[in-house]
């Protein structure tokens, strides 16, 4: 589980948070019941946790994530949603598939490595192309049917407009409040008032 936030950077362009709180494998540690030509028994062997359930994600969330997002959060940053999969992610899995682990300890090297490594800019970038994500989620009415959008950001960023928060048209909003309203509608007040009656009727 790895947690990222946007960047934060000064009035002057200085990088004050980088947006990386942590990454924590779901891994446990047993001494190993028998001898082998590796270890003796007894020795501590990492293994994968097999079934991150809810209880271990609980677990988890409790006693790493939140605690990690306290001691390193600064207090003019706010949470956001979930943009692992638009770039940290797939930077892990390119080193993973570079570098050929041989058990879960230089895996769980590995991963922590390309946590590490993960450059703001990057991060800086992502969080551009969610928001752009997110205006592609309300006009397929909360699908995920869509490409996701791209934009040259690095380019724009060199000609210095590359904007930090996208604007969303007017209309793509109303449409989209619209379609909820079809979604939820409260029952008529019509029947309410025939099943109150039948309940006097009956009552009677």
């Amino acid at each position: 589980m790895a947690i990222i936030g946007k960047p934060l950077y000064g009035t002057h362009g200085e990088l004050l948070h980088d947006g990386k709180y942590g990454i924590f494998p779901f891994t446990q540690q047993e001494r190993a019941k028998k001898s082998s030509k590796n270890r003796p028994a007894g020795t501590l062997v990492t293994k994968a946790l097999q079934n991150v359930n809810r209880d271990a994600i609980r677990d988890m969330l409790l006693h790493k994530v939140i605690p990690a997002i306290v001691s390193k959060w600064p207090a003019t940053q706010s949470p956001d949603l979930n943009v692992l999969d638009l770039g940290l992610f797939r930077s892990i899995q390119s080193l993973q598939y570079q570098s050929f682990p041989k058990n879960v300890d230089e895996l769980v090297e590995k991963v922590i490595e390309s946590y590490n490594n993960f450059k703001p800019d990057l991060n800086k970038y992502i969080w551009v192309t969610l928001q752009r994500c997110m205006i592609k989620i309300l006009k397929a009415e909360g699908g995920n049917k869509y490409k996701i959008p791209h934009m040259n950001k690095k380019k724009l960023e060199n000609l210095g407009i590359l904007p930090n928060q996208i604007e969303v048209e007017r209309s793509i909003v109303v449409e989209a409040v619209e379609y909820l309203n079809t979604m939820f509608r409260p029952t008529p007040q019509g029947n309410h008032e025939a099943e109150t009656e039948d309940m006097e009727v009956d009552a009677d």
